[in-house]
């Protein structure tokens, strides 16, 4: 491919990863020029038993970056901001980790725990929800891709507090991932072991996800107190996401004004589906797929909504949206290399 964009996928070896690999090789202007995994350096390159590249994982201070054009960044969080500084100025990049998402400086410290290393880079990053930061994205030297359950939620509730149409400081999240959304930071064997015959709750009010979308609903709702209460739970499946998500409407507004300003917004969208008032989606619907579905569903209260958000958390949860943000960066078919 002699206009190919040559990439470079770092922490290759990981679920994300693999994912990553192959939907750059379903993409026709992508060559993978290298990727790194640390722990198998060295190693040939296999993919759920079916792929096997004749490409070595290698460590990144092997990697030659003045041939890349594109960083895909995978290494865990608290990685990629100490690292940067050594990359090279026009490289551009799209960080799955969390090292780039967050506007102030000093909340790194106080979610993450680190003292961010590269304050300069961090306003070069957009976060890249991809159906409403496009026009954003388009421009973007840098992306900052949004963690999978910042998605399930913000997906649903950036329109609605836009509008103004719900209640902005009394946000009630509670998410369901499966095992694959811990990542590979344990053993797939121990994932499995946690989870079996058994639900783990975590995150409980203090989820690191909290960050992101408490800052993104603020700079859309313009309302320095809008906020979420969050807690997570892994349950006994390998993927997907379901958030319920308990949403107070605003005075005169009703069920229907909700759902309408959900799928008008998303109506002509490829990845955000809508479904009829009261239909609640599940997790088979978009396993190995990079779409969000949506239902809106009301009880006998009055005054308090459910959105069902679900999506599968290593695609438009991670690497999907990335690859859906890298087309967009490039004026490519947003379906490029995913579907």
């Amino acid at each position: 491919m002699s206009d190919a964009i040559n990439i470079s996928i770092l922490g290759a070896s990981g679920f994300v990863g693999a994912e990553l690999i192959k939907l750059c090789l379903n993409h026709p202007k992508i060559n993978i020029s290298s990727m790194s995994a640390n722990s198998q350096a060295g190693q040939k390159i296999k993919i759920d038993t079916l792929i096997e590249l004749n490409k070595k994982y290698a460590l990144i201070d092997e990697i030659d970056f003045s041939k890349i054009d594109y960083v895909f960044n995978c290494l865990p969080n608290v990685k990629l901001h100490s690292l940067i500084n050594s990359l090279p100025d026009n490289l551009r990049i799209i960080d799955l980790s969390a090292d780039f998402r967050l506007d102030d400086i000093n909340e790194y410290k106080n979610w993450y725990g680190f003292h961010h290393n590269s304050c300069e880079y961090n306003e070069k990053f957009i976060y890249g929800l991809s159906e409403l930061k496009r026009d954003e994205i388009k421009y973007a030297m840098n992306i900052a891709n949004p963690g999978c359950y910042a998605t399930s939620a913000l997906v649903p509730l950036m329109p609605l507090l836009e509008k103004n149409i719900i209640k902005n400081n009394n946000i009630i999240i509670d998410a369901k991932s499966g095992y694959s959304g811990a990542g590979k930071t344990k053993k797939t064997e121990d994932l499995k072991a946690e989870v079996n015959e058994n639900i783990k709750t975590y995150g409980v009010g203090d989820h690191k996800h909290i960050a992101e979308i408490n800052q993104e609903i603020k700079k859309i709702s313009k309302m320095s107190d809008s906020e979420v209460f969050f807690s997570a739970n892994l349950i006994p499946v390998e993927r997907g996401i379901l958030s319920n998500i308990y949403i107070n409407p605003n005075d005169r507004v009703s069920f229907d004004d909700i759902y309408d300003c959900l799928y008008n917004t998303y109506e002509n969208e490829m990845y955000v589906e809508v479904l009829a008032p009261n239909e609640i989606p599940v997790t088979k619907d978009v396993v190995n797929t990079n779409k969000v579905i949506l239902g809106l569903k009301k009880g006998y209260k009055k005054d308090v909504y459910c959105i069902v958000s679900v999506l599968d958390n290593l695609l438009k949860g991670a690497a999907g949206q990335a690859m859906q943000n890298f087309n967009i960066m490039n004026n490519f078919d947003e379906f490029l290399g995913i579907n």
